[in-house]
């Protein structure tokens, strides 16, 4: 997949491959739709076959679907909560109109904004509400779902940024979460000490003093709460809606798509089995895995517990007593906010709330929206097209001519990690079949011999493991013109990755300000399915 230049430069090719391997079920989803398009819902490469899903979703079967009245009130409800601009509410209020449809995109409440692709999803998210109004007529609005009811405070809970020297910045709060939701767990108040780390792990930039401020309207706020508040700063006036899952739980269809996991458990697992064996039959997994694990969490004393079947019986993780299906179900009925979806159920239950046309989604979440069709079309949930999210790097201007040098070196790079585990591979071989044919010639000599064979044979293998891990992670300090490219590799895929899911929005925003989310804008074409580098 190629590249693309955005600035006043001319537009550029550069291979997708070589900024981020992906996975191969996004990778062909992306340059070969028509070999996986049996496994999703529909096209999404052009504006006319979205505007032919916006019109599917209103017509007479699935329009009475979505009580669009609970939904409006309960958007209006949790904007109150939050300084909200115009025109989000404004789009909130469009809900109203049975026309109306959404292309939605969510993330976990990352501190900082969490990761800067988290900017490039709800941009995409907004610019394609755009065209899809355009191409189809119909009112189109974007949604951001909060995912504040994750529970994984390691992933979120951090602040990463690049300095001059290409050294990464790291900080992260002091605190322990279990298996809490991370909507119940509050930042330090404005007075605690590590708030002075977390402004330095931001690292420099002319708009510095702003990202702090906007860091530091953190203070004392839970990761779900600080995380909509951005996000309404930074896009809200573009007409973004932004909503936690807990503000959904009275929904009916929460209850619906919660209550129907349990009732056909079995039905569904045995469902998503069978695609998941077909995609790894063609060599794609979607990379997750299919367990006897419910689609779905029950929260007991503040932590999110796995729900598990057993032969008719259910078992709620840490709990001695099993349920009947029939009492658990009771339970979603009565106490819907004690339940919350997986990373499985969270589309369909997404999709029976908003009208929505097409989801923006990464790689990961391209890969596993491929199980997901029959589980839509048994629920009676309309499955939107899935839309693959803007892909970007942001490069210094003075960086700009040897970022072509820093993309083909670090190619190298990964041939040469490549070559070495295949080198390795085969000498371990080797050695095995070595050892083991000196054993045998001479077990009838000199027995003796067997210990120090042995021991030989360990220092053997511990000297080449040793070699190779210093060829797998230490490759730049034996590679020609490693010293001139670290630190622009450390720049560009800090800790080896591509920067768009290391480094943080906020300390982005403090480098770039304003013009981060101008140079996402200036994407010329939202159906081009490049990765973009942005010169700045």
């Amino acid at each position: 997949m190629m590249g693309a230049i955005v600035s006043a430069m001319k537009h550029k090719p550069i291979d997708h491959a070589q900024i981020d391997t992906g996975n191969e079920l996004a990778r062909r989803y992306i340059t070969d739709f028509s070999r996986v398009e049996s496994f999703y819902a529909s096209d999404y490469r052009r504006p006319e076959h979205l505007a032919a899903q916006a019109n599917r979703l209103i017509n007479r079967t699935w329009k009475n679907r979505f009580d669009r009245d609970e939904l409006v009130q309960a958007l209006l409800s949790y904007a109150e909560r939050h300084p909200t601009p115009k025109a989000s509410l404004a789009n909130i209020r469009k809900l109203k109109d049975p026309q109306c449809v959404c292309v939605v995109t969510g993330q976990q409440s990352g501190l900082g904004g969490g990761p800067v692709m988290v900017l490039y999803k709800a941009m995409t998210a907004i610019k394609l509400a755009r065209e899809v109004e355009k191409a189809s007529g119909q009112p189109c609005v974007p949604v951001f779902w909060n995912a504040s009811d994750d529970s994984d405070l390691e992933e979120i809970n951090r602040i990463r940024s690049v300095d001059a020297t290409g050294a990464l910045r790291k900080f992260r709060f002091d605190m322990q979460a279990g298996k809490r939701h991370v909507r119940d767990i509050a930042m330090p108040g404005h007075d605690d000490d590590s708030w002075d780390k977390a402004e330095t792990a931001l690292g420099e930039g002319a708009y510095h003093d702003r990202a702090v401020l906007l860091l530091r309207d953190s203070a004392g706020r839970d990761f779900g709460t600080s995380f909509t508040r951005l996000l309404l700063e930074l896009l809200g006036s573009r007409g973004l809606i932004v909503i936690e899952p807990w503000a959904l739980t009275e929904h009916p269809a929460w209850k619906r798509l919660h209550t129907l996991e349990i009732d056909k458990r079995e039905e569904r697992r045995q469902g998503l089995q069978r695609v998941a064996e077909r995609l790894d039959a063609l060599g794609l997994p979607a990379g997750v895995a299919i367990t006897n694990h419910l689609n779905l969490f029950k929260t007991i004393d503040g932590e999110r517990r796995h729900v598990t079947c057993e032969g008719k019986r259910l078992v709620i993780e840490g709990e001695d007593e099993t349920l009947s299906k029939t009492a658990l179900m009771q339970q979603v009925r009565a106490e819907p906010a004690t339940f919350t979806p997986n990373v499985l159920l969270r589309p369909l239950v997404q999709n029976a709330i908003f009208p929505t046309v097409a989801y923006v989604g990464g790689p990961g979440e391209i890969a596993y929206h491929g199980l997901l069709k029959t589980l839509h079309r048994s629920s009676k949930v309309f499955m939107p097209a899935l839309f693959p999210r803007l892909s970007m790097t942001l490069v210094d201007a003075d960086d700009a001519k040897m970022f072509d040098k820093v993309v083909s070196f670090r190619k190298r790079l990964l041939w040469r990690q490549k070559e070495a585990a295949i080198v390795f591979e085969e000498a371990q071989s080797g050695v095995r079949r070595a050892f083991k044919d000196m054993r045998e010639g001479l077990v009838g000599l000199a027995r003796p011999l067997e210990q120090d064979i042995q021991k030989f044979e360990q220092r053997t293998n511990r000297s080449a493991s040793d070699a190779m891990v210093r060829v797998k992670h230490d490759a730049l300090s034996i590679t020609e013109g490693g010293a001139e490219m670290q630190p622009l590799l450390n720049r560009y895929f800090p800790e080896d990755k591509p920067q768009e899911r290391v480094t943080t929005l906020l300390s982005a925003y403090a480098k770039f300000g304003p013009k981060l989310i101008e140079a996402v804008d200036a994407v010329p074409e939202i159906f081009d399915f490049h990765h973009h580098v942005a010169v700045m």
